[in-house]
Order: structure tokens, then sequence, then C-alpha cells
């Protein structure tokens, strides 16, 4: 695995270590208020248009039709990349069950019945999005579109972060968790494709 991935997951430990103990609930809580300070309803329509770009039914419709476009490209060992976005939604899952941390009570939208940390929408986004962004760059040598694509990747993760939080049904630390989370996973996967594909003639 990457030396990448490996900080990323040792920071996932190290958050999840910290959620547990309970140190980061002034912070959770602070950051909480504050987006119920700055709600608005344009903002509110703006976090439930990214908050989808998460969701389960998105999320799969993408990672199908990437696996679809992989698979016609020539390249069906990418396809095997993408499998890490249903595998961070199991153990995302998994997570959610070992840390059985609340969420919180300001949602404006309606309130999952799992878990709170860590996030599975910010997981699924990072996971999918960033996978498909190491995998269009991975033939690229120009550090330009390289930088932009991996750019916008991330941002989009960040964004339906963003949302998990303003609307309530995160706390930071737990999008922060699926943050790591699926970009621990992303990076390792396309990193070990990346090495073994070849294109199929």
């Amino acid at each position: 695995m990457p030396r990448a991935a490996w900080v990323l997951a040792g920071a996932l430990v190290v958050l999840s270590a910290a959620v547990a103990a309970g140190w980061l609930t002034p912070i959770d809580a602070g950051v909480t208020n504050a987006m119920v300070a700055v709600r608005s309803p344009f903002q509110t329509d703006v976090a439930s248009s990214f908050t989808a770009l998460g969701s389960a039914p998105v999320v799969t419709i993408v990672a199908l039709l990437a696996t679809l476009y992989c698979v016609a490209a020539g390249r069906p060992r990418f396809a095997l990349a993408l499998l890490w976005t249903p595998l961070a939604f199991l153990l995302n899952e998994v997570a959610k069950s070992l840390m059985r941390h609340p969420r919180p009570t300001e949602a404006i939208v309606a309130l999952p019945q799992s878990f709170g940390f860590p996030s599975g929408h910010s997981a699924a986004a990072s996971a999918l999005f960033l996978t498909l962004a190491l995998l269009a760059t991975g033939a690229e040598r120009r550090s330009g579109p390289r930088r932009l694509l991996i750019g916008a990747a991330l941002l989009v993760a960040v964004l339906v972060a963003w949302s998990r939080v303003y609307l309530g049904v995160h706390y930071f630390s737990d999008v922060v968790g699926g943050l790591l989370l699926g970009s621990a996973g992303a990076v390792a996967a396309t990193t070990v494709v990346r090495r073994t594909d070849m294109p199929s003639r």
C-alpha cells in the first residue's frame, strides 16, 4: 500500500481514538453551532444539492456507469478499483457500529437512524470521485490537468462533507473521518490497479 494511504489510514485511527475519548466534543459542538447560526434558505438548497452527490443512489449510478466505461475502453482492471466504493460503504457501517457515536440534534432534514461516525456520504463521495480522478490521471504526464482533476474530486468530497454538517446530520469529526476512510482506500485501490493494469487487445 502506498505511503499516502498509510498516512490517511493512520490519521483515521488517531481521529477515531480522539472521538471515542470525547476529546473533539467541544470542536464538534462549536462547528455545529456556527453552521446553525449562518443557515439560510439559499444555503440549505445548496447543501441539499451537494449532499445528494454522496447518496447511495447517485454514487451507485456513477460507479456503474464508470465501470461500464472501463470495460468498454479495454481497461477492465480499472473497474476493480471502483469496487472500493461499495467496500467503503460496508466498512463505514462497520465503523459506525463499533464507534456508536451519536448524531447532532440540530438537523433540518430527516435524521438517519444509524450512528454518526464516520459519515457515509463523505466516505462514499471521497471513495468514488477521488478514485475516478486518480484513474483518469494515471497516464497524464502534465501536472496541470492532474491537479485540476484531483482538486475537483477533493472539492466535491469536501462540499458533500460540508453539506452534512450544515444540514445537522453529522458532526465535523464525522465527516473528517468519512473523508479519511474514502480517500485512503481510493489511493490504495488505484495505486494497486494501475501497477497491474495492461490494456486489453
